[in-house]
């Protein structure tokens, strides 16, 4: 996936443009100027003036300051204006930007000064905006092909066996079509877990034994490969075990879709984290794929059919649950296969 990224002609720091710097020069002179005049006026008026000219003078020194005081504030005025007109052009290409297609930008001013850092911000925004909307089309275009595939296969047999009723095994076919629904109830499940995820719903957590919680899920299920378990006790850390058990679950099915013969799990301490290890013997991931396979719907065998293949969502939905938990998940070297580390914090009362 390939996103513009926007480059904003961002300078260094100066204290104002060059432009904005002669304004204000021009303002302080002019008020200097003005206000020079009218104290010379003022001299000038009082030297020649009588007592009885008093209020000649008075009216004379009031008008001068009048003046004085419209001829600044329209400059001051004329200033502003000047100052906020790059604001107004960056307002109006916003507005723009809003009807433009994707990958609108607004016009980087090279003033050196706030305007221009503004401007830069704006676009990395845009930048970032535009790839979120690219990640969120590629994810529903992603997820529908997932659903759809079971989807068309079980559509499929009941139509076949709807029209012919006395050829083929109805067991079979309800076998089939089982798989497929198991299939939908994954996705929709990794789906729904992801959504939780980004919306930011905390997982419900207690404190317990990690070893005894990996040794009861696992005996809960049949393994389609063998699998050996070492499992070290009395690790205690605090999770939520739906949470966790869905992460062990992801990671063990993606073993046994690559292992020949063999998975291993183990659980250890390491300081003052609990390292959970599942190992399978079979072709194991290539060092550049390692952070690849962790993205939304990522396969490193794009020839691989999606009927044989997983759904691309357990090694993604796994992570984000590990991280949740404040732990990390990756895939470490190992000679014989893949070997994928789950590492998750002690509990302090340990």
């Amino acid at each position: 996936m390939s996103v513009r990224n926007a480059v904003a002609r961002v300078r260094p720091h100066r204290p104002g443009s060059a432009r904005a710097r002669g304004t204000l020069s021009a303002i302080g002179a002019a008020g200097s100027l003005l206000a020079a005049s009218v104290a010379m006026a003022a001299v000038a008026l009082a030297l020649l003036a009588d007592g009885s000219g008093t209020a000649v003078l008075a009216t004379v020194m009031a008008l001068l300051f009048l003046a004085a005081a419209g001829l600044l504030g329209w400059g001051v005025r004329r200033a502003v204006r000047g100052a906020l007109r790059p604001v107004e052009r960056l307002d109006s290409e916003l507005a723009r930007a809003e009807d433009a297609e994707a990958g609108a930008r607004v016009a980087v001013p090279p003033t050196g000064d706030d305007v221009e850092r503004l401007a830069g911000r704006v676009n990395g925004l845009l930048a970032r905006l535009e790839d979120a909307a690219t990640r969120r089309r590629r994810f529903i275009s992603d997820a529908s092909h997932e659903l759809r595939t079971p989807v068309a296969g079980l559509r499929a047999r009941i139509e076949l066996a709807l029209a012919a009723p006395d050829e083929g095994e109805p067991g079979e076919t309800l076998r089939r079509s089982l798989h497929d629904i198991d299939r939908l109830h994954q996705v929709i499940d990794d789906l729904f877990v992801l959504a939780r995820l980004d919306n930011g719903d905390a997982f419900g957590r207690e404190a317990l034994d990690l070893g005894a919680l990996i040794e009861t899920e696992l005996g809960r299920r049949d393994a389609a490969v063998r699998t050996a378990v070492k499992v070290e006790r009395g690790l205690r850390v605090e999770v939520n075990p739906q949470g966790l058990c869905r992460v062990l679950l992801n990671l063990l099915a993606n073993a046994e879709r690559h292992a020949r013969t063999r998975v291993e799990v183990e659980v250890s301490a390491d300081g003052d984290e609990a390292v959970v290890e599942v190992r399978d013997d079979g072709p194991g991931v290539p060092p550049a794929e390692r952070e690849r396979i962790f993205e939304l719907f990522a396969r490193l065998d794009s020839a691989r059919s999606r009927a044989d293949g997983g759904s691309g969502l357990g090694l993604p939905v796994a992570r984000r649950i590990a991280i949740a938990h404040d732990g990390r998940l990756y895939v470490a070297d190992h000679p014989h296969g893949a070997r994928f580390v789950l590492r998750l914090p002690l509990a302090k009362d340990r």
